[in-house]
Parts: C-alpha cells; structure tokens; sequence
C-alpha cells in the first residue's frame, strides 16, 4: 500500500472500513506479504514497526542522483510590513521568476478550492452561511456565484447582505480560483494550470491536465492537495506552499500529523530529478516547531514529539477511538438521543462489561453542528478494540434502534475515524 497514511483509504460511509486493515487481513489470511509504504507514514504505524509489531524498513537516500530541496521558510508578517498584501513572498516571486527564465515547471499548493472562502458585510459583520449546513459559503468566481462544499447548495453573489440589506457584501480569504487569477497578473507571461475539484470534474481531466503539464504546455501548477503527492516530473525545481497555517490548526488531534504529511510530501515534489530543487513555504507562524521540522523533512523527530503527546492524552496508538454519531433532522431529539444511549453505555458497561477498558466523553455538537439540514452530534470512547468491545457497541446499536423514541434518529459507530465529527 503506497501513501499507507492517506484518509482516503477510510471510508466515511457504511460500511466504515480502513482499507490498510482490510490489507492486513487479506494478506494474514491468505499467507501473502504486506508492504506499507510511506515518506510519512501513519504516527500509528510508525509506532508499531518501531516496537517490532512490524518489520521495519528505511530507504534513507532518493532514488538515483535526485537530492532533498533546500527548503525556505517565508515569513509574511515581514511581507505585510513591507507593503506586500499580494499572495506570494517577495522570495517565491523571485524564485518563480527565476524558474521561468530558466524553462524550469513549478508547483504551489494552496489547500482551499473556490475564489473566496467566506464572504461577509462590512457594515453588520454578517457572514453568508448555508441554509441547510453551519458552514460558510465559498465563493466561485467561474459561475459568479456563492456554494456549499457540503451540500452544493449554491446562489449568485450579491452585495447586498441578507440581513441588514446595506450593499456592503464583500468576499475574503483565498481559494485556488482567486490564487490562479493572482498569479497570472503578477506572472503575466506564465502559462498556469490550476488543479483541484472543480476544475478536474469531467472524466479523465486530472489525468489529460498533468499529461499536458508533463509535456511542457504549462509552466505552474496551482492546487489544492492533489498536486502534493504522488507527482514526478523531473522538469519541477520549484514548489511554492502558500498559507501553510491552515492545515495547523483544526479541531482534531491528528491536525499536526496531516500538516507535517502535507508539507513535506509538497516539498518532496521538487528536485526529482537531475536537477537541483527547492520550495519555499509561506506562513504567518515561522516559529512553529511543525513547519521547521517538515522544512527539514525531519520525520523522526516530529513523530518523537506527536507520540509523546499522544500517549499522554491517551490516543492511539495508546487506545482505540470509538465514535458514536448521531444524526437528525430535529436538534433537541438528536442531543437527547445522545444522552440516553451514554446513560444505555453506562449501564451495561458497568454490569456486564466491567472488564472493557474505557474512557468516555460526554455527547457534544459535531465540528460542523448540520449539514444537509440535519443536526450532528458524537460522543467519543476511547478503548481497545477487541471482540468483547464490539459486542458490546453492537448490542447497544440493537437496543437504541429498538426504543421508537428515538425513530427518526439515525446512529452509527466508526472506529478509529481518520477525522472526528
């Protein structure tokens, strides 16, 4: 399995597998190796090969001739001072400039499809949000208009505010759209290609555009997270990581692990070849021990300090997480529904499955409370999953679904979720 630590080898739907545990099954049953492959492999695989649960072993050199980027970390506190409000550093400019003269492609990645990605009044601060998810709208420059990236509900952009009519509405943030239209006024002379859901829609696009890119029909590629993996082209010298912050900080305990993954898979897209290659990453929070350590591609030590955290506040691979969701279309019903399964948990925990180690924390709103106007909700086990666990979740999902209270309540169990609800 190549990109072992990827999330989307973890379906978010029923039913709720990861796709690696799948692998090691199959190859235990059937007698057959199991290869799992990463620059940056999963903080819980790591552990396990580390602890001898796994062989363990370390290609330490690029393949060929090909060496590590020289990585710089620009700070753009400094560029704001200096007057610079545009989206590249005065270093990735230069260096993008550079790369043009030289006939040399280049990479930047900026995580946030869309032009905009929020769109507020001026006047009463409002911010335009979905009607059917607690979410913002993104705005989309290609067809004017405002849209959910959950529910794709979508309506044109106006500037008057919905509520207190002043025409003040004005979008904010960046997006790929707004990054592309960017880089070409400052670029003017550079052919960009810009990568990401919406512009890669149509079948077989993704693979028509890099084939094009491969060709030497463009000389930028901007994108979301699909241009940071996976890409070989010898001709890339330069990669260019724009808002390196907003993968830091979430509402999750593996909000690290995936900015670290991120950048320094970014990273490693430069210099593949037998040309020297660099990247530049731009970030408002320079002194971030994170970003210094995915600069260095220095995995060892930033896995040193995730496991140690981890291990104090019990996460895996210290334990099991269990997510119970719960889903409906009436608020009040939903939290009620999590609290009478937790009191369900409580009982039968303590009588017949007094042996289970766990730890449980009280139900509270989902990350993103609605989406598609129903109301979200979880409650969170840590434990160890073992068979007596899972039958003990199972018989509790049989009695909830039998309590007509609850009917139009909807409940599920995710073990080891890539991303808590």
């Amino acid at each position: 399995m190549d990109e072992e630590q990827e999330y989307t080898y973890k379906s978010e739907s029923s039913p709720r597998y990861h796709a690696r545990d799948v692998a090691k099954y199959r190859c235990a049953y059937n007698k057959a190796l199991l290869v799992l492959s990463s620059a940056t492999p999963s903080v819980e695989s790591y552990y396990h090969a580390k602890n001898n649960h796994y062989s363990f072993n370390v290609l330490s050199s690029r393949y060929g001739e090909a060496q590590l980027p020289e990585v710089t970390v620009a700070d753009m506190n400094l560029e704001l001072e200096k007057g610079n409000d545009t989206i590249l550093s005065s270093v990735l400019f230069n260096a993008l400039n550079e790369n043009l003269k030289s006939h040399r492609q280049s990479i930047v990645l900026l995580n946030r499809r869309g032009y905009n990605t929020f769109v507020s009044c001026k006047a009463c601060g409002y911010v335009v949000t979905c009607p059917n998810c607690s979410i913002s709208l993104t705005y989309h420059s290609a067809n004017n208009r405002l849209m959910c990236h959950y529910c794709g509900y979508s309506v044109p952009f106006t500037k008057e505010c919905p509520e207190c009519h002043e025409n003040r509405v004005y979008y904010s943030g960046c997006g790929t759209q707004r990054a592309e239209q960017q880089l070409q006024e400052l670029l003017p002379e550079a052919r960009i290609l810009r990568l990401d859901t919406d512009s890669t829609m149509a079948r077989f696009a993704y693979e028509k555009k890099l084939q094009l890119f491969f060709d030497g029909e463009y000389d930028i590629i901007i994108g979301t997270q699909m241009v940071a993996k996976g890409l070989d082209f010898e001709n890339v010298t330069l990669v260019g990581v724009l808002s390196a912050d907003q993968a830091l900080y979430s509402d999750d305990f593996r909000s690290y692990e995936r900015a670290f993954d991120l950048l320094t898979q970014v990273v490693g897209r430069s210099g593949r070849g037998k040309y020297t290659g660099r990247a530049i990453i731009q970030t408002f929070t320079p002194e971030n021990n994170i970003i210094k350590l995915a600069a260095q591609q220095n995995y060892q030590e930033f896995y040193d300090g995730e496991i140690a955290i981890r291990k104090a506040m019990l996460y895996p691979p210290f334990s099991d997480i269990c997510v119970i969701g719960f889903v409906g279309v009436v608020e009040s019903k939903v939290h009620k529904a999590s609290n009478a399964f937790l009191s369900m948990l409580s009982l039968l925990a303590q009588s017949d499955y007094s042996d289970q180690p766990m730890r449980v924390l009280n139900p509270s709103p989902a990350l993103i409370g609605k989406i598609s106007n129903k109301y979200r909700y979880k409650l969170i086990i840590k434990c160890r999953n073992n068979r007596r666990f899972r039958e003990m979740v199972s018989s509790l999902l049989i009695q909830f679904a039998g309590n007509r209270e609850f009917s139009n309540v909807t409940v599920f169990a995710d073990i080891n979720p890539d991303m808590i609800m």
